[in-house]
């Protein structure tokens, strides 16, 4: 069987020779039999007749005998791609419409699929990367977020020490920010001394950190073109780091961004014996409860993930019974070591999971065109399809011939979306840094490690995709133009589309393709409309003149409390301040737990704050009293509630003097309260919406909250008297020094989500209107042709042309009608689901405030898309009725 096989193969590429032997053994066996007829007594012109009939058909037998010694599948197949391909070629204009309309509907979803494929698939660009995983843990009070992935680095060494399943195991911090003497602020991470060693990066220039390494950087490719414009002379040179000299030992490959979770490129890279002179005030490498490393791992050719995981799961086990633990780990999980982590996360698949099926509308519209399109031309080749069906061809030889058409099409249209995707998707991230602004600016500056080139799981992607999209959506109009009515296919030509069957098949595509436009189209008004809200909405607090002051106070709480108070009260004395506040920063995050009162129960926002945080913020309290000085410093079981939260849980009630209780760690314990003030509503948790309800709390001694300072007159002169106020209280505090203003900080955060989620929108819906109305325009063109001598005799008959016009127009939009009123019901019903969200305080309003069923959204982009497709009907109509009516009338 393998000689034969193997034999079958080379028969493949030695046809040509095959063939002419063949032909040449054929003629001498005919020869041979000729001679012995001739021998006999029949004439030579008898002999070779008799010869050939007595042979039999000598094409059959080539033809078995070439089937015999090659792959007829093969062969029939390449037989078919060149008949695909000189059809294409035939029809170049037919050819670019369907790749440009395939290439879009694909390449957007190509391009989401890059972006997922950069930042959850694709490894890390090290040595090896299948081998290396990252270290995740689980909590007993479940938390998610980048802190399943800290660990401190006594518990990395126990790890790496007692471990048997990786060959190496190595540590990086978070991005750490420190003073650099002559390029102001530079950012780094502190990493295990065989980091780069373990992960298989060598060194662009230069070297990478030995045991021995003590006060050495490792400069990353980007810090060296910008800082020092690639000088090959960097080696060697002294940078203070915080007041300690450090030597560049080295610069890191091109493509190296960090092992990290998704952040900026760092700086540089130093090793953590250096951690004290860059996180002063802070003994990383002591505390076995002060996690601040991030861990992978490179596993071993003997090892297996199931086993690294339980070894791993042990290990941490053992070290957790050496000292008391913040919050119990009950799990661990070795994960793949990608930019993203929580990438198996079920809330993660979720978004990613809409969001495919969001512009997954857009590829539903193109192959709807496809489809048409697809139909026409069926159409146009009824005839050809029946005689060769008439003339023996099998129907499912045909079909195959078909759908090998139609699939070529739709692979070059994968092709080129792979082309498309790459190019939209590196122009839509440099517009993504270009719409970053005040927070992002920094962020902006220094490029995110993505790596958004097509590798092989994008090309396999999008022509996967084709492919599945030329099959599906071919095969019916391949069955439609081979159907058995041979006496009407060889009668007519172009017959298929006049049929009741086919026109309610097409008016069936063109509802989908136009319910598919306006969901999208709705969505992206309504996103719209919201991001116009969010550009003017109102906090209800001052924004522009308060700034988070953010900085590094040490692990020690007690100190970290007491040192927070001392600048709290330097900076009072400010004449540029004019107050200053503890507690939580506004639109940074929600905490919502579970109230009881006398009167209702559920959920409300809840925050710390001193007497001073309503003032410094603006926020007036109109009812009772705010907190006093006393009661901030006991920790009093006092209260300060909103207005929506007066109204919720104490309808027609004074709630002043109320007691009410909070479950303030989600775990049953029950805390009470007494409310002695009502504050003004804000928005204090989302931009998106009014807190439905707010509770003000003292902060307790248990936990650090942030600092709000509030400023007066020139920015310019108030944050360096407030920086020099930090340098004199401690001077440790500078290298994390953080000073924002909530609207440059979180209040533009929230504003570029919204600008972000409208211009997603906005584009797909674009594309979807585009693609429909190319595709309405088709499809009306196609049919007005089939009506020509119709119109013709109508015209001749004496209809008027309005007449003629209004019943085409009409008959092209009934299925807009229906189309339009799918896709409203569909947008109502996604929209209805949003604002259901709303239930939970703590959820984005992504709509602004604009009700799930805005009339002017609804009634004017329906109204805006039935006049598109009336357009595109009444074009093809117009130029029909241009026609001379006895043109008509002899049409076909």
């Amino acid at each position: 069987m393998l000689r034969v096989l193997m034999s079958r193969i080379a028969g493949l590429f030695t046809s040509g020779r095959a063939d002419h032997e063949f032909d040449e053994e054929i003629e001498a066996h005919l020869a041979m039999l000729t001679e012995d007829n001739v021998r006999r007594g029949m004439t030579p012109e008898e002999a070779r007749t008799a010869a050939r009939r007595h042979f039999g058909g000598v094409t059959q037998v080539k033809e078995e005998q070439r089937e015999r010694r090659g792959l007829a599948w093969i062969e029939v197949l390449a037989a078919d791609v060149r008949y695909a391909l000189r059809t294409m070629r035939k029809n170049p204009g037919f050819t670019a419409v369907v790749v440009v309309t395939l290439a879009l509907g694909i390449g957007v979803n190509t391009m989401l699929f890059t972006a997922y494929n950069a930042v959850a698939l694709k490894p890390l660009p090290v040595a090896n990367p299948r081998e290396v995983v990252r270290v995740g843990r689980g909590f007993e009070h479940p938390m998610m977020g980048d802190i399943r992935y800290a660990f401190s680095y006594p518990e990395y060494l126990y790890c790496r020490e007692h471990n048997t399943v990786f060959s190496s195991l190595v540590a990086t911090s978070w991005p750490l920010r420190v003073l650099a003497d002559d390029s102001g602020k530079m950012y780094g991470h502190v990493v295990s001394h065989d980091y780069f060693a373990g992960l298989g990066v060598a060194a662009q220039i230069g070297r990478t950190f030995e045991p021995a390494d003590r006060a050495a950087i490792v400069i990353s490719y980007l810090f060296w073109q910008r800082r020092f414009e690639r000088d090959p002379q960097v080696l060697g040179r002294v940078l203070h780091l915080n007041g300690a000299a450090v030597t560049i030992i080295g610069v890191a490959p091109e493509k190296f961004g960090g092992a990290a979770l998704l952040d900026r490129i760092p700086d540089f890279w130093a090793p953590i014996a250096m951690q004290a002179q860059l996180v002063p005030g802070h003994d990383w490498l002591n505390e076995p409860g002060d996690p601040h490393l991030q861990l992978l791992g490179r596993l071993k050719a003997a090892s297996t993930l199931d086993g690294a995981q339980a070894q791993v799961s042990v290990l941490v086990r053992q070290f957790a019974g050496t000292f008391t633990e913040k919050e119990k780990t009950v799990s661990i999980a070795l994960e793949p070591a990608v930019l993203l982590g929580g990438t198996d996360d079920i809330r993660f698949k979720a978004v990613v999971a809409g969001l495919m099926m969001t512009v997954g509308l857009v590829l539903l519209v193109a192959c709807v065109n496809l489809a048409n399109m697809l139909l026409a031309r069926g159409a146009a080749r009824q005839r050809e399809m029946g005689i060769r069906l008439a003339l023996g061809a099998g129907r499912r030889r045909v079909i195959r011939q078909l759908l090998t058409e139609s699939v070529l099409l739709s692979m070059a249209g994968g092709v080129a979306a792979v082309v498309f995707s790459a190019w939209s998707s590196r122009l839509l991230w440099v517009a993504v840094r270009n719409l970053m602004n005040g927070p992002f600016a920094e962020a902006a500056g220094a490029v995110l490690p993505i790596d958004l080139s097509p590798d092989i799981r994008v090309l396999a992607y999008a022509l996967g995709l084709a492919m599945v999209t030329g099959i599906v959506f071919g095969l019916s109009p391949a069955l439609r133009s081979t159907r058995p009515d041979l006496v009407r296919s060889l009668q007519e030509e172009g017959s298929l589309g006049t049929g009741w069957t086919q026109s309610r098949f097409r008016r069936f595509l063109i509802a989908a393709q136009v319910g598919a436009s306006m969901l999208l189209l709705i969505t992206a008004g309504l996103l719209l409309r919201g991001l116009a809200r969010s550009q003017s909405a109102d906090t209800g607090f001052e924004t522009r003149s308060v700034y988070m002051l953010l900085a590094d106070f040490g692990p020690d709480r007690p100190k970290a409390m007491a040192a927070q108070r001392r600048l709290a009260e330097r900076l009072k004395t400010l004449p540029e301040v004019q107050g200053v506040a503890m507690g939580g920063f506004p639109l940074m995050g929600t905490w919502t737990p579970p109230i009881v009162t006398d009167r209702a129960s559920g959920r409300t926002l809840a925050s710390r704050a001193t007497e001073t945080y309503l003032d410094v913020l603006g926020i007036p309290v109109l009812h009772g009293r705010n907190f006093s000085r006393q009661e901030v410093t006991n920790g009093a079981p006092a209260a300060v509630v909103s207005e929506s939260a007066a109204r919720r849980f104490w309808p027609g009630q004074d709630p002043v003097g109320r007691r009410f209780q909070l479950d303030m760690d989600f775990r049953g314990t029950m805390a009470q309260f007494e409310t002695i003030g009502i504050a003004k509503d804000v928005r204090f948790a989302n931009l998106t919406r009014i807190d439905p309800a707010h509770v003000y709390l003292t902060p307790t001694a248990a936990e650090f909250e942030g600092m709000l300072v509030r400023i007066q007159g020139d920015p310019k002169r108030a944050l360096p008297a407030i920086r020099s106020t930090v340098d004199a209280v401690d001077r440790n505090l500078l290298p994390g020094l953080s000073l924002q203003s909530l609207e440059a900080g979180p209040m533009a955060v929230h504003k570029f989500s919204a600008r972000m989620y409208a211009t997603f929108a906005m584009i797909l819906a674009l594309l979807a209107l585009g693609l429909a109305g190319v595709g309405i325009y088709g499809v009306m063109s196609y049919l007005v042709s089939q009506r020509i001598r119709e119109i013709g005799i109508r015209m001749a008959l004496g209809a008027g042309a309005g007449g003629v016009l209004r019943d085409v127009v009409i008959e092209g939009l009934r299925p807009v009608f229906v189309g339009t009123a799918l896709g409203i019901a569909a947008a109502a019903g996604m929209s209805a689901l949003l604002h259901a969200t709303l239930v939970f305080p703590g959820s984005t309003d992504l709509l602004y405030g604009v009700a799930f069923y805005d009339p002017v959204t609804f009634i004017g982009l329906a109204c805006f898309l039935t006049a598109i497709a009336a357009i595109a009907s009444a074009v093809p109509a117009r130029r029909a009725l241009r026609v001379d009516p006895m043109v008509a009338l002899r049409y076909e």
